[in-house]
């Protein structure tokens, strides 16, 4: 029974349900002993093969980009270091899916935290060999949950999760500006681009918390509707805005009537990130530098902002690098030393895109099934 918790669904409780939120229709055939075996719908498991093949193909040119010789010299240069570099990578996952388990905490159907887990994982696989936006995964993360929860919901938790997580990234960014007007040299140029830098990302914090409080969905159909080049998609969004409407309800409910959750969530996307940092930690000792943990934090604070700046650039490739190897310089390292770090944070990527695709390919082929058993009230 443990097991099936873990790799299955778990059955929410209802008594303490909020009772505004609509039950998912969750459709299947009873078992003699009275379980709901839930029915497999096989269009997701076609997206699921696509999004497969796709990630493949876009896996293969990502290693094509960076060579094979390149990518084989950095993970023999960092040593056994590369295990923990990697293994590093699966708390952030961990706290990425607890984020996503507190949003998934009122459904009475929900996956099991490694089924969860690994949804997280394939999810961000493909967003990290999306060519551009980096938002490929988002779509298989809706069609995964979709079965269990409904498709409304599945793409109203999809969207608050990425919202919580893209609010968590703005704080770092932050952090990591406020560190840079302490550690980084004070001259003009590189205190003006902070102060810029910071303006930017708190008005952008705003924006999210606006949208948290208020919603945005439904209303950016009247808004496309107004905009000349975009009319055209005014009626496809019209005849969708109850979805919009109904998910607009999700995000404003979760942030108004849950706010301990709202904030232990974002508490857990923060930490994700902040346990990240510490790779630049391990990548210095790997070559016998000392990294300590606020300048790790400073350099992937803003190589992350610079490089979501230039998002446009398929793979990030040279922004990344270029990034991590002037952040590096400003704080009085080695030029090598950041492009060493850019190319082993590359490894890191491949292994867990790897992880991510197999993933894919393993729950394509073996859906899960709810097998506990499920109260009439939330059918």
């Amino acid at each position: 029974m443990r097991f099936q918790r873990l790799w299955g669904f778990d059955g929410g409780s209802i008594s303490n349900r909020d009772r505004s939120f609509p039950a998912p229709n969750v459709s299947g055939d009873r078992t003699a002993a009275g379980q709901l075996v839930q029915r497999e719908n096989p269009v997701n498991r076609w997206i699921q093969f696509l999004l497969f093949a796709v990630g493949v193909l876009l896996f293969g040119r990502l290693l094509s980009d960076i060579g094979l010789p390149q990518l084989r010299e950095d993970a023999l240069a960092s040593g056994w270091m590369m295990i923990p570099i990697i293994l590093l990578f699966g708390v952030v996952y961990f706290c990425d899916t607890q984020a996503l388990r507190l949003i998934l905490a009122d459904e009475p159907v929900r996956p099991g935290f490694l089924a969860l887990y690994a949804t997280v994982v394939s999810g961000n696989a493909l967003n990290f060999i999306t060519p551009m936006l980096n938002v490929g995964g988002e779509p298989y993360k809706v069609a995964t949950l979709a079965p269990v929860i409904g498709a409304t919901r599945a793409a109203g938790a999809v969207v608050l999760h990425t919202m919580i997580r893209t609010l968590a990234l703005l704080l770092i960014w932050v952090t990591a500006i406020l560190l840079g007007l302490v550690f980084l040299p004070h001259t003009v140029p590189v205190i003006g681009l902070l102060v810029l830098g910071l303006g930017a990302t708190g008005g952008l914090i705003l924006l999210l918390l606006a949208a948290h409080r208020r919603g945005g969905a439904a209303r950016l159909v009247g808004w496309v509707g107004r905009v000349p080049l975009l009319r055209r998609l005014a009626p496809a969004l019209e005849a969708r805005r109850p979805a919009l409407e109904a998910m607009d309800a999700q995000i404003t409910d979760f942030y108004h009537r849950q706010p301990a959750r709202f904030r232990a969530a974002l508490g857990w996307e923060f930490l994700a990130r902040a346990v990240f940092m510490a790779e630049f930690c391990l990548i210095g000792l790997a070559v016998g530098v000392s990294v300590g943990y606020h300048e790790a934090f400073l350099v992937g604070g803003l190589e992350g902002l610079i490089s979501n700046v230039f998002f446009f650039v398929p793979f990030e490739l040279g922004t990344r690098e270029s990034a991590t190897v002037l952040v590096f310089q400003q704080l009085g390292f080695e030029s090598d030393i950041g492009l060493f770090a850019a190319l082993v944070g590359r490894v890191r990527d491949l292994a867990w895109i790897a992880v991510g695709l197999a993933l894919i390919w393993v729950r394509a082929r073996r859906p899960l099934t709810a097998s506990r058993p499920i109260e009439e009230s939330a059918r």
